[in-house]
């Protein structure tokens, strides 16, 4: 059976056309990702975020069927809008329902930011100003202070894939200060992968991804070592002794 490591169950917005692509490329052998979409979201309009919370526990039964190792809720938006205790509620419905440890994107950019002792950071975003406003306050919540924020300012979520890596690139550069200790580029529709550890070269800083997050938090949860090496610092520390020696989250009886 594929997924003899591992299986991934991935929720993705019905409109993202990223996310899948890259939980692939970077599978080690013996995980498989098996994905499920949620209805709505291209508009990325307040109440389309908020309608996504009950499109996804559908996808979430459909998604159960594999018994999945572990759940990622794949749409940053979606789970920082409503506020921290809304993305709780987010993971504590989709685990009853998969019976797996679900984690979320925007669950996935705190802890990373955390885990990294990064208290003042630069955020590049495909959203618009609202959107933009509530993901400050996700991470203000958590400690986090978002110095400088960049936009390509998008409210069609289908065409923030249309954004290329060399783009995204630019706009880091761009908007990046010396006073942030890390730089965060929200979205999962955002092909940023390609791009993370070029600008970590070039910044000298981390640079943290919203699906190489979610992708890290999930491994962690796995217990799983990807040895992934050109995606960035943050999945390389999944390969450092004692890494690996964390206890995985397992699926509920």
């Amino acid at each position: 059976m594929y997924g003899w490591r591992g299986r991934i169950g991935l929720l993705v917005p019905s409109i993202n056309t990223t996310m899948e692509p890259e939980f692939w490329r970077i599978a080690p052998e013996g995980v498989s990702v098996h994905s499920a979409r949620i209805a709505g979201g291209r508009h990325g309009t307040p109440d389309e975020l908020r309608s996504m919370e009950n499109a996804s526990k559908k996808a979430a039964e459909d998604v159960a069927m594999v018994e999945p190792d572990v759940v990622v809720y794949g749409c940053t938006s979606g789970s920082f809008f409503e506020g921290p205790e809304w993305n709780r509620k987010i993971c504590e419905q989709l685990t009853a329902i998969t019976r797996a440890p679900t984690v979320t994107t925007a669950g996935a950019m705190a802890a990373c930011l955390l885990a990294g002792g990064h208290k003042k950071v630069d955020v590049v975003t495909p959203y618009v100003e609202l959107t933009n406003e509530r993901l400050k306050q996700f991470l203000k919540a958590h400690g986090v202070d978002v110095v400088k924020l960049g936009t390509f300012d998008m409210l069609d979520m289908f065409d923030h894939a249309k954004i290329l890596p060399e783009e995204i690139y630019r706009k880091v550069k761009e908007i990046t200060t010396p006073d942030a200790d890390a730089v965060f580029i929200a979205c999962t529709q955002l092909r940023s992968l390609e791009v993370v550890d070029m600008l970590e070269r070039d910044l000298g800083k981390p640079v943290y991804t919203a699906v190489q997050a979610s992708a890290w938090q999930a491994y962690e949860a796995m217990g799983v070592d990807p040895k992934i090496t050109n995606c960035g610092s943050l999945l390389r520390r999944l390969s450092e002794p004692g890494a690996a020696k964390a206890a995985p989250m397992r699926r509920s009886a």
